[in-house]
This record gives structure tokens, C-alpha cells and sequence, in this order.
């Protein structure tokens, strides 16, 4: 099962995009520590991160950026900033995916989903299978 892990600091947006992820069958932990978001990450070892850009003390760019010294974990930003600066530097900063504010929850999921496959399904299955023609690999 895939760990999420959960950067936004409204309470409500959380519970919603939580519920939301645990009834599709992920695992989703939910920060309450903006001060030492990095700390989190390292004791959750997520599969994917979704991060808000506007946070307590630190920015989601911040954090992004952090985050990037040490995994190549899968980030999406969720915002309610919806200019193409704020897209831009969020891709620029690691990001994978950018979701304006409101969004579906179903859209949510689906790119979750997707970048989850890319990320882990096909990297296995590129290990394990090995392609043969007249005994050559």
C-alpha cells in the first residue's frame, strides 16, 4: 500500500483530501509540524508527496526544494495560487504536478495514480523482465 503524505495546513482542505485518498485504498499521513516538515518525511518515507504552497513559517517551495536534497519521491502542489509563475517555479523547484484550488477529488486520485505507476509499477517490471531474440539479450 502507498504512502502519501500530506503537506496542507488548513484542517478542512486535510480531512477532505485524506478521506478522499484512504477510500481509494491509500495510506495518508497528514503533517501538523510545519516547522520541521523535512523531519516528517524522513520518519514517513512516503511514496508521494502533495504539498501546499502557503504554509506556516516556511513555503511549499521551501519545503519542495528540501525535500529534493534528499529523494526523488513524487511531489504535487496543491494551491489555490493559480498563475503560471506559481506553476512554473513549483516545476522548477521538483514539482511533478501542479492542482489548482478547488479541485476534484477524482482528478486528484487519477494523477496520484498515474504518477504512483510511472514511478514504482513500471521501474519494477523493468527489473524483472528481460526480452530475448534467438537466445540474445
Amino acid at each position: 500500500m502507498y504512502e502519501i503524505m500530506l503537506v496542507e495546513d488548513d484542517k478542512n482542505i486535510s480531512k477532505l483530501i485524506k478521506k478522499s485518498i484512504e477510500a481509494w485504498d491509500f495510506n495518508c499521513a497528514v503533517v501538523s509540524d510545519f516547522e520541521n516538515v523535512v523531519d516528517e518525511f524522513i520518519k514517513l518515507e512516503p511514496h508521494l508527496v502533495l504539498m501546499d504552497i502557503n504554509l506556516p513559517t516556511y513555503n511549499g517551495f521551501y519545503w519542495c526544494e528540501k525535500i529534493r536534497k534528499l529523494s526523488k519521491v513524487p511531489i504535487i502542489f496543491i494551491s489555490s495560487r493559480s498563475t503560471n509563475m506559481d506553476i512554473v517555479m513549483a516545476v522548477n523547484m521538483g514539482g511533478d504536478d501542479y492542482i489548482i484550488k478547488p479541485f476534484s477529488t477524482e482528478v486528484l486520485i487519477a494523477k496520484m495514480s498515474a504518477l504512483l505507476r510511472r514511478t514504482y509499477s513500471y521501474y519494477a517490471q523493468t527489473d524483472l523482465e528481460v526480452i530475448e531474440h534467438n537466445g540474445a539479450r
